[in-house]
């Protein structure tokens, strides 16, 4: 299931009773939640569906960024003498 980060953009922290309609969603998991925005995992469709009905609302899917090895790597082993 996709996971997405809804983000309250009206003034004050997020409404409760929106917040029980977005939990209240089929299929709808809260993984985490700070004072204005919601991380769900849930089916796509239904989530833009319900957050028509929720103007205040802003959605876009979570991404995940790969960090690099900072350690460095030998690109090639020392020169052999012959």
């Amino acid at each position: 299931m996709a996971r997405f980060i809804l983000r309250y953009k009206g003034s004050g922290s997020k409404p409760q009773e929106d917040v029980a309609r977005i939990r209240a969603l089929a299929h709808t998991t809260v993984v985490d939640e700070s004072e204005r925005m919601l991380l769900v995992a849930a089916p796509e469709a239904e989530l833009r569906a319900l957050l028509d009905s929720l103007p205040d609302w802003v959605i876009s899917a979570e991404k995940t960024l790969t960090l690099p090895d900072p350690r460095p790597k030998i690109l090639r082993g020392p020169k052999k003498n012959r």
